[in-house]
This record gives C-alpha cells, structure tokens and sequence, in this order.
C-alpha cells in the first residue's frame, strides 16, 4: 500500500549579478518570496529550507539576506556550497523550500538568469 505524501518541496534557483553583500541578500528574499507566492503558501508551512550558492558567491550568507528581510525567523536554514562542475552556470543560489503537507502541484521557480537552468520552469513575468 502506498502512503500519501506528507510533506512536499519546492525548488528554486536565482542568479546574483555580482558578489556584492546586498545583491546576495536581496536575491535571497526575492527567490523566498516568490517562491512563496507562486505556491500560495503562508510562511509558517514551511518545515525547513535548504540553500546552495555557487562558490563565486563568498561575501554573503543566503540565509542573512533572509533574516534581514523578516523572512525564516523560526524555520530553520541550511546552507551549503554548490558542487563545482565544469561550465556551471555562474553566481547562483538555489533553494529547496519543504512544507509541512502534500501539495497537489508546485511551481518551481528559476528566475533572473537561472532559467537557463530549468527553461521547462521558466516564469515569463519574473
């Protein structure tokens, strides 16, 4: 028998256009809150949420971005570096935001150059 799923994760990914502190940060919030939005989720069905960026990212943390912009202050964050491939796509961050119940359909959302990365996903208005 199989069991219905009991929680569900969203991916998504966003491309910084320079390591620079702020653009980190607001890239991080962008993606969150899009993320959100597109899924119509509220902030507290989310369990925990799970952050790449790409090596070429160093002067930031994703996750503060977050908490400076009011977003995850009880969910808790992980964040890690992305594994470096040959041609990867550059200046990325990525997220897997898992929520607390089976959702029929998700959105995910590549956006601001991450497209590439996911065109199937590609959002035209973002």
């Amino acid at each position: 028998m199989e069991l219905p799923p009991t929680i569900c994760a969203i991916r998504g990914a966003i491309c910084v256009p320079k390591d620079v502190p702020e653009l980190i940060e607001t890239a991080a919030a962008t993606l969150y809150r899009e993320v959100l939005a597109l899924n119509s989720l509220e902030e507290q069905e989310v369990a925990f949420l799970l952050i790449t960026q790409t090596s070429d990212l160093k002067s930031r943390n994703p996750a503060t971005g977050l908490r400076k912009a009011g977003y995850c202050a009880s969910t808790p964050l992980f964040c890690m570096q992305e594994l470096e491939i040959d041609g990867m796509l550059e200046r990325v961050i990525r997220m897997m935001v898992v929520v607390n119940h089976s959702m029929e359909k998700t959105v995910p959302v590549f956006m601001q150059g991450a497209e590439v990365l996911r065109p199937e996903f590609a959002h035209p208005s973002l």
